[in-house]
């Protein structure tokens, strides 16, 4: 029988729990859909034992990061969990972090993360030159801490050789889908998708994505103004100047802005605040899609239609249908 593939999840104080449980569900499934364990799957923390989730659930690390490093091999994935900010920071300086991290990139098979582990990964010079993906939240301050990366902030999951990084909470689950598919066959990974009723690939990218939420959080709030205004009248015709106008400032500042906090142009934030309302009109109301793109300021519902698909991969009515039960629209 075919020696199982060691997988290695590192957690610490304040991890994310979703980011460990989603995709160990999935290699569990796998080994179940089998009938043999295709995956020997351990959880390792900077000392082993109890370790507090930031949803305050504990878990129970079998390994230290010290001691889980001695065991990588081509036949291992390491996969770094994502978590809260403060528990992340901490985790930078544990003991034995540097020592999993570095002696993965150096002997394990893969090294990948879920969400802000990429954070984790990253701070010891590993990813300079990889392509890259976290949270869509946190993707402009990993493009600002570490430059030589190159963040995409709309993807579900990257793979840049060896490295898989992956988006935010769920995306984990498709991350581990895709793995389990590389290390076996679609028949395996589609298996395991159904047993947990979840798409094998989701379309799209981070489909979580909020233009308002992330220009919220993002360290200067005129770009939060700019949504507000943006929502406030989305028929207007947002023009460079018109957004320059509302916050004030240059079109040389306004390009800097958007590129330092969404990594992405002011023309696409203004489309990705206008999906976003679009995307709660076509959930919550029963409103025709070309009266949806009217009141969005998209125009017309072929101009609507190529923006989601740039932004989401799917199209309004795709979209409307797989997130509410059947709606007749409105004449």
């Amino acid at each position: 029988m075919d020696t199982p593939h060691t997988i290695v999840f590192l957690i610490y104080p304040g991890f994310q729990l979703l980011d460990l449980t989603g995709p160990l569900a999935m290699f569990s499934a796998a080994n179940r859909a089998a009938g043999r364990r295709l995956y020997d799957i351990r959880v390792a923390a900077p000392q082993a034992g109890s370790v507090e989730s930031s949803s305050g659930l504990t878990v129970i690390a079998g390994e230290s990061a010290a001691d889980a490093a001695g065991r990588f091999g081509p036949g291992c994935t390491a996969i770094v969990a994502g978590g809260e900010a403060p528990g992340v920071r901490t985790a930078l300086a544990a003991p034995g972090i540097q020592t999993f991290i570095e002696t993965a990139f150096a002997r394990a098979g893969r090294v990948a993360s879920v969400c802000s582990g990429t954070f984790l990964l990253a701070r010891w010079g590993h990813l300079d030159g990889c392509r890259v993906t976290t949270h869509w939240r946190s993707a402009a301050q990993l493009q600002r801490y570490y430059p030589a990366l190159e963040v995409e902030p709309d993807a579900i999951f990257i793979r840049d050789g060896k490295v898989w990084t992956s988006a935010g909470v769920t995306a984990g689950i498709d991350l581990a889908l895709a793995l389990i598919e590389t290390d076996h066959d679609r028949d395996l990974a589609l298996a395991v998708a159904r047993e947990n009723v979840v798409y094998r690939m989701r379309s799209g990218g981070q489909a979580q994505f909020s233009a308002d939420l992330a220009a919220q959080g993002a360290d200067d709030r005129r770009l939060a103004r700019l949504a507000e205004a943006v929502r406030a009248a989305p028929e207007r015709d947002w023009s460079i100047a018109a957004m320059c106008d509302t916050l004030a400032v240059s079109p040389r500042t306004l390009s800097r802005l958007c590129r330092r906090e969404m990594t992405t142009s002011p023309a696409a934030f203004i489309e990705r605040v206008r999906i976003d309302l679009a995307r709660c009109l076509l959930v919550e109301t029963r409103q025709r899609i070309d009266t949806v793109a009217q009141a969005c300021g998209f125009g017309t519902h072929q101009r609507m239609d190529r923006a989601f698909m740039r932004q989401l991969g799917v199209t309004p009515s795709d979209y409307r249908a797989r997130f509410t039960s059947p709606l007749k629209e409105e004449a």
